[in-house]
């Protein structure tokens, strides 16, 4: 059984590598949600004044999903806005456990991937990587996993063995799981990329 929330870590590890080159720095919420600022939420709806003047920066996942969605109708070629409805979906998911707003994140995903696979550096495959991982689709997570590592080229600092080695172990290739992680150990040794939950690995891989 996938622990939802160490997942969630990861994608909130992914996120902050992704922002951390940015003048507005991601920060996590108590919630374990992203804490979006007012500018990093108008830049989601872009050009809707009407929308920016509806969306206070503390409001749930569902209304901002409402909102976005909205947007999306009136605006149906924004990328963009298709990429944060994938990432709030995923959140959604995270917090109701559902496989379908899983399902609903993916279509956003594979939506995107088709018009622009090198978007945003390939951060979509990372991403729809984890909804795969969810939906306990191991290849396809490492095939989306392997297009985000040719497609980003080391531009976005994550921890991909971590990864990488949390997806074999969840296939059942234990042994070859934890080879992987003691790869990702090495690399947060050398570049200080986060991994995760060290104490249940040892668990894992007590040799």
């Amino acid at each position: 059984m996938l622990r939802l929330s160490s997942y969630l870590l990861l994608l909130m590890l992914f996120l902050t590598a992704c922002t951390s080159n940015s003048k507005d720095e991601q920060k996590i919420g108590e919630d374990g949600f992203p804490e979006f600022t007012q500018e990093q939420l108008q830049d989601m709806i872009k050009s809707n004044p009407k929308a920016q003047s509806q969306l206070p920066v503390q409001e749930s996942v569902n209304q901002q999903i409402q909102i976005l969605e909205a947007f999306l109708e009136k605006n149906p070629t924004d990328i963009s806005t298709k990429y944060n409805l994938a990432k709030f979906y995923y959140q959604k998911y995270i917090a109701d456990n559902l496989p379908a707003t899983c399902q609903k994140s993916l279509s956003f995903y594979n939506n995107i991937i088709e018009l622009q696979a090198d978007y945003e550096e390939g951060r979509p495959y990372y991403n729809r990587m984890l909804c795969h991982l969810h939906l306990s689709d191991y290849d396809a997570a490492l095939s989306d996993l392997d297009r985000f590592i040719a497609i980003n080229q080391g531009r976005t600092p994550v921890n991909h063995e971590s990864m990488r080695a949390e997806i074999l172990f969840e296939k059942g290739e234990k042994a070859a799981a934890c080879d992987i992680y003691q790869t990702a150990l090495a690399r947060y040794a050398k570049d200080s990329l986060p991994i995760h939950n060290d104490l249940l690995w040892a668990e894992r891989c007590p040799d």
